[in-house]
């Protein structure tokens, strides 16, 4: 299990798996200057946003040393989800559609290491 730090106050807990692909949506949104709203379920069943805009510091700790790799269908359904009217929603439906992904075979060449 991960952890995506948004600004000083935003911690977000996610499996190394998600967080890598989730971390690639985000940069990907900023590096082009486009603020892009975050929506998870906290621990304690509520649901938290945050508008990540350009001038916050984004940081990410992943816990597993080994080479995550990024999966292109992952990061497109999270484009996706990111590029909405609601913005990148992490809600249980998309989490269990990224976990649908990896039960199916990997696309050709959609797989590449993270970083």
């Amino acid at each position: 299990m991960g952890t995506l730090h948004l600004g000083r106050i935003v911690r977000i807990d996610l499996p190394d798996e998600v967080l890598v692909h989730v971390h690639v949506v985000v940069i990907a949104k900023l590096r082009v200057h486009e603020p892009v709203l975050v929506g998870w379920t906290s621990p304690e069943g509520t649901h938290d946003e945050v508008l990540v805009h350009p001038s916050m510091p984004v940081a990410v700790t992943f816990d597993d040393e080994r080479d995550l790799r990024l999966d292109r269908r992952r990061v497109d359904l999270l484009m996706r989800s990111a590029n909405g009217v609601g913005g990148l929603q992490l809600t249980p439906e998309l989490l269990g559609a990224l976990a649908e992904l990896d039960r199916g075979s990997p696309e050709p060449g959609s797989a590449a290491p993270a970083g």
